[in-house]
């Protein structure tokens, strides 16, 4: 008889356990021993977890380094130091007559005279021509080396060119004395005189020159009784010249002599020599018509040339002096005047301005206004006198330098306590705090 099988009797075939003796590999996760053939069916990392921390550590090290050696390379970049100094300084109220010199005795205001010159012309009508004869004029500055006395020259005493010109006194002079200061030096005693040529003609119409005395020949005082001119001769002619209507050559003088002063103007700036000081309200103008040539039928060329002149003062002797006249207890000590502009110039004589001042030893005007004064130091030197010191020796290094009345230094890094080694890596900013008289 066969035998029955039921469903239940049935079960699935159980896969084959493997005996704890075979190699079976297991892998801990999540405190759980699971077969590495498990963790590859459901996807597990494995993690190493010493190499993980030897990762880390080299992170960490590599961070500390970017760090450290970035701020050491920030600070070399930064490193220095800078000073602010707070210099002495005053604003006086300016109100006084001047009197400046070409040469000054002690305590006197000097000046020098810059002069600029330009040409220019014009076509007008002409209506016919005329004889005329005329000589040479101009200005010389006659000097007296030979005495302390004065000396006495008349009218038409002659004045001789290297190559044989003669020019005579228009007037009679006496020239000053010299004087002598304490170190023995000699400054010669001088006067300008108005002088015009022995003969018409334009071959005397010299530029600026050197000339004796003929009459000293011979004597002592012929080496040391001299002239010098700093302008042009002009106004020599002989012969013939052109007839131009009146009304037009004013008006074509007129615009011609615009022109030119205001091309004179504009090269002022860049003329002026470096270290002096000039005010725009200084300015002369004069100006010389030259002789017509023929341009055409019925046509003529006019001619003129225009001369600027203006004075120039050293801009440190004249902040000093301007410090000695205005601010009470002021020693002889350098400085400057922040800003000209701040005070107005004026000839006291409203004639000057229209003149050749470089025929006159002396310039009189009124200054008015309140110019910055600021006590001058010496930077380079203050770098110099810092270098390698410690901040605190500030103060001490300080007490040398009178110009200036506070000062504050910050060095970097900010852990560094000394001044740089060199003095290019310190840098010194000035603030003006600007005090009244």
């Amino acid at each position: 008889m066969s035998q029955k099988w039921n469903l239940q009797d049935i079960r699935p075939a159980q896969p084959k356990r493997r005996r704890a003796s075979e190699n079976v590999s297991t892998v801990s996760v999540s405190n759980k021993v699971v077969d590495r053939e498990e963790a590859d069916d459901v996807n597990i990392r494995i993690v190493d977890g010493n190499k993980k921390k030897r990762r880390t550590y080299l992170y960490a090290f590599i961070i500390f380094f970017v760090i450290v050696g970035g701020s050491l390379l920030i600070s070399y970049l930064i490193s220095g130091a800078e000073v602010t100094v707070y210099p002495r300084n005053r604003e006086p109220n300016v109100n006084a007559t001047v009197v400046a010199y070409k040469t000054p005795q002690a305590g006197e205001l000097s000046y020098e005279i810059m002069s600029l010159e330009a040409t220019g012309e014009r076509q007008v009508s002409a209506t016919g021509e005329e004889q005329v004869v005329e000589q040479a004029t101009g200005v010389i500055l006659v000097y007296n080396k030979h005495s302390t006395e004065p000396i006495r020259l008349i009218t038409n005493t002659r004045f001789e060119t290297n190559d044989g010109k003669i020019y005579r006194l228009k007037d009679s002079i006496v020239v000053p004395g010299y004087t002598k200061s304490s170190e023995g030096v000699i400054a010669p005693g001088v006067i300008s005189a108005d002088v015009f040529a022995d003969q018409p003609g334009d071959e005397y119409n010299i530029g600026p020159s050197k000339f004796t005395i003929p009459g000293f020949a011979g004597s002592a005082e012929f080496d040391n009784v001299y002239g010098e001119s700093i302008e042009s001769m002009r106004g020599g002619f002989n012969g013939a010249r052109f007839i131009i209507d009146e009304a037009e050559l004013q008006t074509a003088k007129q615009a011609l002599q615009l022109e030119l002063r205001n091309s004179l103007l504009e090269r002022i700036d860049a003329e002026k020599p470096a270290g002096m000081e000039l005010f725009t309200g200084s300015i002369t103008f004069t100006f010389e018509t030259l002789p017509a040539v023929e341009y055409g039928p019925n046509l003529a060329t006019i001619k003129e040339k225009a001369t600027l002149r203006i004075p120039l003062f050293k801009k440190s002797d004249f902040a000093s002096y301007v410090a000695k006249a205005t601010i009470p207890g002021y020693e002889d000590v350098p400085v400057r005047i922040e800003d000209i502009n701040t005070l107005t110039f004026s000839y006291t004589s409203a004639t000057t301005s229209s003149t050749n001042i470089a025929a006159v030893d002396s310039i009189e005007f009124t200054l008015i206004g309140r110019p910055l004064i600021v006590w001058e130091y010496d930077d380079d030197k203050l770098k110099s006198d810092l270098v390698g010191k410690n901040r605190t020796a500030l103060p001490s290094v300080l007490g040398g330098y009178p110009a200036i009345e506070k000062s504050e230094a910050i060095t970097r890094p900010f852990w560094n306590l000394s001044f740089p080694d060199q003095p290019d890596d310190i840098k010194i900013t000035e603030i003006i705090a600007n005090k009244s008289e």
